[in-house]
């Protein structure tokens, strides 16, 4: 699995907004696409990448989680890397 980033925070419409991790020096770029599994550390799907917006060098990530993820867990993700395979 490769990390997509870290959460920041979770948006009104309950998605949550990850920062994403500034691409190398030589212009190598993780290219991550919508509807991307999102995976927590635990390897346990929690959503899919919904949005992608921001700088090209380091992208923000909008990730709409799935219903069976409770509203009470979304707050320990802040802070925390999520995951593409």
């Amino acid at each position: 699995m490769k990390i997509l980033g870290t959460v920041l925070h979770t948006s009104s419409h309950k998605n949550l907004i990850v920062r994403g991790d500034k691409t190398n020096k030589t212009g190598n770029k993780k290219l991550f696409r919508i509807n991307n599994l999102v995976f927590d550390r635990r390897k346990t799907k929690i959503g899919k990448v919904n949005d992608v917006f921001g700088p090209v060098d380091q992208p923000y990530f909008s990730v709409r989680v799935f219903k069976n993820v409770a509203g009470e867990n979304l707050r320990g993700f802040k802070g925390k890397h999520v995951y593409v395979k």
